[in-house]
């Protein structure tokens, strides 16, 4: 079996409201513990967590290598119009599920941003669910600081917003 693990990331810190990034890596259940001690494994101890933007450039090449972990990695990228991140975020994640679906992924962890942000989640998809897309999909919010592979959707978004050739081209949603 196969789990999505998806964090996001707003280029321009925020300030650029035209693009919104999610990213999902998928890792079979049997490879997960070993990810995850990976990846607790290249956490400096000055860190929470491992994060992509407070890491110095020689450790996000070595980060990369975690993605070997990886059996697939999937960027969704929204560049449109002028929006608020919330729809930006319901664009990307309407096709990142879809992307899911069609891969035969099951579940999804994404982590959580709050309780308000979480039930805007929830919301999303039940409205996909009630438009027949990722109706078979369990998900789920949890803190980054209990699921390590969150890890590494937050390398894979930070290496698409970097240029990295590691990362596959993003799909793009308007």
């Amino acid at each position: 079996m196969e789990t999505a693990y998806v964090d996001e990331s707003e280029p321009g810190g925020g300030l650029d409201h035209t693009v919104y990034v999610l990213a999902a890596v998928i890792v079979t259940d049997a490879n997960a513990d070993d990810a995850r001690a990976a990846v607790r494994r290249c956490t400096p101890p000055r860190m929470r967590k491992l994060h992509w933007y407070e890491g110095l450039p020689s450790q996000r090449l070595s980060w990369l290598d975690l993605l070997l972990h990886a059996i697939e990695v999937v960027v969704v990228r929204y560049e449109g119009v002028v929006a608020r991140a919330e729809r930006r975020r319901r664009r990307c994640l309407e096709r990142l599920v879809w992307e899911l679906e069609q891969r035969g992924v099951r579940t999804i962890v994404l982590e959580s941003r709050g309780p308000a942000r979480d039930r805007d989640d929830r919301s999303m998809f039940t409205a996909l669910r009630d438009r027949g897309i990722g109706s078979r999909l369990r998900w789920m919010h949890v803190q980054p600081s209990g699921e390590p592979l969150l890890a590494l959707a937050d390398v894979a978004c930070g290496a698409h917003r970097d240029g990295s050739p590691q990362i596959p081209p993003a799909v793009i949603v308007g």
